[in-house]
């Protein structure tokens, strides 16, 4: 029997163990362990998806203040501040997304909730409703 029990345990995968690194006020790129390359590359393609995503209501702004006569002046400034806004929402969720989920990662930790697609959902219904307001106003 006890050759089986052997065998068992042999055919079982050893569980890797997580080192704590270096002392918690240490760099997080050394505490852990180095994550699976591919979560790392796909967090770095991220970062741009964000940047890019916030290139949008960022041209947006420009546009709808520098581009349109046919709503008022301040209701254009209004809308494009809330554009600025917006874009400036959106580069800091992705920055702070790529700088937090490496380090949960080495460390073998949940990713967390993502409460940023809610957040930016309700961004933009805030927007549809902010158009709608101003072609009201400017009609």
């Amino acid at each position: 029997m006890p050759e089986e029990d052997d065998s068992a345990r042999a055919s079982e995968p050893d569980e890797p163990e997580i080192s704590p690194g270096p002392a918690a006020g240490s760099p997080w790129r050394q505490q852990g362990e180095e994550p699976d390359y591919r979560a790392t590359m796909a967090n770095e393609r991220t970062l741009p998806a964000w940047s890019r995503t916030a290139l949008a209501p960022l041209a947006a702004s420009f546009s709808v203040v520098k581009l349109t006569d046919a709503t008022p002046r301040p209701l254009r400034l209004a809308l494009g501040a809330y554009l600025i806004a917006l874009a400036s929402g959106v580069a800091i969720a992705g920055y702070v997304q790529w700088r937090t989920r490496p380090s949960r990662m080495r460390r073998r930790q949940a990713l967390g909730r993502n409460v940023i697609p809610a957040a930016l959902t309700a961004g933009r219904l805030m927007l549809a409703g902010f158009v709608v307001a101003v072609i009201a106003l400017a009609s």
